[in-house]
């Protein structure tokens, strides 16, 4: 039942609406087209592909920040996929400020270590993170949960998507350009995002769909399989996938967040979500604890 009210019937009229939305968001705010971040990943494929269709891409530029943690794939996506759309495309390698604000020694030195050794590094790491029915990600929800190792580890992670949307909206200002942002609503709802970081935009137009209504629009958009069938992750570290790191699959994880959204007994939603009751508490925790990234507002005392 919830799978089934999670495809989406008619993909090209829920992406003509998107396009509107960006046509009129960049008229809106009086911006002659698009920027955005071009990670390689699908979630900023298929905002691209939109914003093209939307504005045209002679509009639309793409950014491309690697640093030393960037994988070759990312490399090859990011560059196929501005190729593909013929955008304007401009490549800014992040390292050398990363290193300068000292981020790089915030954990051990990965120069000359092979990638396969890096992403057992980090798998262990994250494993080390976690305890008894609070994983990592969760504790990281928790400003680090008192754990000065993971704050680091926090900082190493964050700082990387802040800097690059500084970049993003340099140039974004220079040529008078509507930042989009690419967060769809399973990281919105989960918050797994960064505050200050990927969440910084003008306009999100992907925010209203689950992943896995993400990967349907996409492939309706005709974005390359390559892309769609990759495992997601934010490419920050090593090794670790989006689902690594949220510890549930973005296919479970979708069911029982539309199951909660739309009410659903928990019994069913987990029959459907193929995971027990800890899972949904799990799901409810992670939300309750990302509604301040949400909210978006400046607390303040009220006198």
């Amino acid at each position: 039942m919830i799978r089934e009210r999670l495809d989406i019937e008619n993909p090209q009229e829920v992406l003509k609406g998107i396009e509107e939305f960006i046509r009129e968001s960049v008229d809106k705010y009086n911006k002659d087209g698009c920027i955005l971040g071009i990670s390689g990943g699908l979630d900023s494929a298929l905002t691209a592909y939109i914003a093209v269709r939307s504005v045209g891409k002679e509009n639309v530029m793409g950014l491309f920040m690697p640093e030393r943690d960037t994988s070759k794939t990312t490399y090859t996506d990011a560059r196929m996929l501005s190729k593909i759309l013929g955008i304007s495309f401009k490549e800014v390698d992040i390292k050398a400020i990363i290193r300068k604000m000292g981020v790089y020694g915030l954990q051990p030195p990965a120069f000359y270590v092979p990638r396969g050794l890096q992403e057992k590094y980090v798998y262990n790491k994250n494993k080390k993170h976690s305890k008894e029915n609070e994983p990592t990600f969760l504790r990281m929800l928790k400003g680090g949960d008192g754990d000065l190792d993971l704050q680091k580890h926090m900082a190493y992670l964050n700082t990387k998507q802040r800097i690059r949307m500084t970049y993003i909206y340099y140039y974004a200002e220079l040529n008078n350009l509507l930042v989009l942002g690419s967060l769809n609503k399973s990281e919105y709802m989960t918050g797994f995002f960064v505050k200050h970081g990927d969440s910084a935009t003008d306009v999100q137009p992907l925010i209203p769909f689950y992943k896995t209504q993400i990967r349907q629009l996409s492939k309706s958009m005709m974005v390359p399989d390559s892309i769609i069938n990759k495992s997601p992750a934010p490419d920050l570290m090593p090794g670790m996938s989006d689902e690594d790191i949220l510890n549930i699959s973005y296919d479970s994880l979708d069911v029982i967040l539309a199951g909660l959204e739309w009410g659903i007994d928990h019994d069913a939603i987990a029959s459907e979500a193929d995971a027990d009751r800890s899972k949904i508490a799990y799901v409810e925790r992670l939300i309750e604890l990302s509604e301040p990234l949400r909210r978006g507002e400046v607390d303040a005392p009220r006198i």
